[in-house]
């Protein structure tokens, strides 16, 4: 592959021959597929655009909803669901837009797709630290990710065999801080999470990814109905509404702010090379602007109903919203053991839920790895898949020890964090890193790809959509993350 700082007049005669080829994508995909050393000759394709849209709201809608979202909603109030939805549609839909368009035009793993873009355009090849950015973040959530998930299975695992039915509350709470407590359960489980995912993986995109996905996303929208329907008999929605729409001045400073910019780009899959990924395995044919938009309305209404869920059920059954990440660990548990009836049918449905939503996250968060070691390297995706698995697993040690008698603790926006290289690794990759390759990926889609790719790429027939998508890429993404990067570095000590 010939690189930005080549011999520039080798540069400057290739980029002549392939000018007229820059507006097509599917020109610069058949340039890369017949490019020398270690292009794959035929990239992976979606067999449809439904598949596309299963696997790409599949990566979005994980535990970043299930999980973290009302955690943090918990936490802050609804003034996080105000923010959040604004930056949600000024800020993250742009995105998704931008690294759709880059996987299409680059036709490869985040870092190869950036590499090609920048030789067409002859630009300077240091824009590649998106791609290595991307797969760095992503390889590094997958790492704590997987500990959350194996939490999840663990606790599977007991609501389906009834342990929590009929048990004092307090032993119900305290058995999370148990778990925690015991490294071997946390290892074992940790373990078979990670040996799922790279079982899928280690396939061919359509008969492993792409299949799972189909098969789990109306899994998951089945046990959202529901429990949606569980929470309509015994759940207070109408406190639950009024809690999660409640707006304050008061409550809007720098943290929350941060914490509602991070929520977005990390539920959305922005900044982690997925969507690049993703993109580029679709056909050209395709509407980005569509594929987007759904994304973003089926992720941010699953969000919305995974919280109205949740909360109407603490709020039925008396429990705290704000207990933060042990909410949906030591708070609904709680709440589930209190049902006079059919206990183990819903606390197994909710779980069930839960590691569903972890599946499909978890494949996302791989996938650029795999993707990365699979073309760049002399190796079949099935052993690309297990190497890149193995050292996510070693990785997650040091998230499942923090727990265990090897915490350190560091103060951030004020606050203790007690849990070592778990609260490490979340701030470091949704705090740090995911808004400073958003920034990044606007700058470039937005400042240094020329106007004809990027309005070949995008196939839109809607100028004034355009001319908003571009205005927010350009200005209005790059100001907010700036800002947010600036909270991050200079204010939390």
């Amino acid at each position: 592959m010939i690189l930005a700082n080549d011999n520039a007049d080798t540069l400057k005669t290739e980029h002549k021959s392939n000018k007229s080829n820059l507006s097509s994508p599917s020109s610069q995909a058949a340039t890369t597929n017949n490019a020398p050393q270690g292009t794959p000759k035929k990239r992976p394709a979606w067999g449809s655009f439904t598949a596309f849209l299963f696997a790409v709201t599949g990566s979005s809608i994980g535990l970043g909803n299930v999980w973290k979202f009302p955690y943090e909603l918990g936490l802050h109030g609804g003034t996080f669901l105000y923010v959040y939805i604004a930056f949600v549609l000024l800020i993250a839909f742009p995105l998704i837009v931008a690294e759709l368009l880059i996987g299409r035009v680059g036709q490869g793993n985040p870092v190869r797709s950036i590499r090609n873009i920048v030789r067409l355009e002859l630009k300077s090849g240091t824009w590649q630290i998106i791609g290595w950015l991307g797969i760095l973040s992503s390889f590094l959530i997958f790492s704590f990710y997987s500990v959350v998930a194996g939490w999840i299975l663990f606790y599977v695992m007991k609501s389906i065999s009834g342990a929590f039915v009929d048990v004092p509350a307090e032993i119900v709470q305290h058995s999370f801080g148990a778990l925690l407590r015991n490294t071997d359960q946390q290892i074992i489980w940790h373990t078979v999470f990670v040996l799922v995912v790279v079982n899928v993986l280690a396939q061919e995109v359509r008969t492993g990814l792409e299949r799972a996905v189909r098969l789990l996303m109306p899994v998951f929208v089945g046990f959202l109905i529901w429990l949606m329907f569980y929470a309509g008999q015994v759940g207070d929605f109408e406190q639950a509404y009024a809690f999660m729409f409640t707006f304050s001045w008061a409550e809007l400073h720098p943290e929350l702010i941060v914490s509602a910019l991070t929520q977005a780009l990390f539920s959305l899959s922005i900044g982690i090379g997925i969507l690049i990924m993703y993109g580029s395995y679709l056909s050209e044919s395709r509407p980005l602007f569509l594929g987007a938009g759904a994304i973003l309305v089926f992720d941010t209404g699953v969000a919305f109903l995974i919280g109205l869920t949740i909360f109407s059920i603490v709020f039925a059954f008396g429990m705290r919203p704000d207990s933060g990440a042990g909410l949906i660990f030591e708070t609904l548990p709680v709440a589930f053991s209190q049902m006079s009836e059919y206990s183990v049918l819903w606390s197994s449905s909710f779980f069930i839920l839960l590691f569903v939503a972890a599946l499909t996250s978890g494949f996302a968060l791989l996938e650029p790895s795999i993707a990365m070691i699979a073309d760049r390297f002399p190796v079949s995706r099935r052993i690309a898949a297990w190497l890149v698995g193995a050292f996510a697993w070693l990785l997650g040690w040091l998230s499942i020890y923090s727990f265990g008698g090897k915490q350190f603790s560091f103060y951030y926006f004020g606050q203790e964090r007690i849990n070592g290289y778990f609260d490490f690794f979340n701030i470091l990759t949704t705090h740090v890193l995911l808004p400073l390759t958003a920034l990044l990926i606007a700058v470039f889609v937005g400042w240094r790809m020329s106007s004809d790719v990027v309005t070949s790429a995008l196939s839109n027939r809607l100028p004034l959509l355009f001319g908003v998508w571009r205005f927010c890429l350009r200005y209005l993404a790059p100001f907010i993350l700036a800002l947010v990067l600036a909270m991050v570095l200079f204010l939390p000590a």
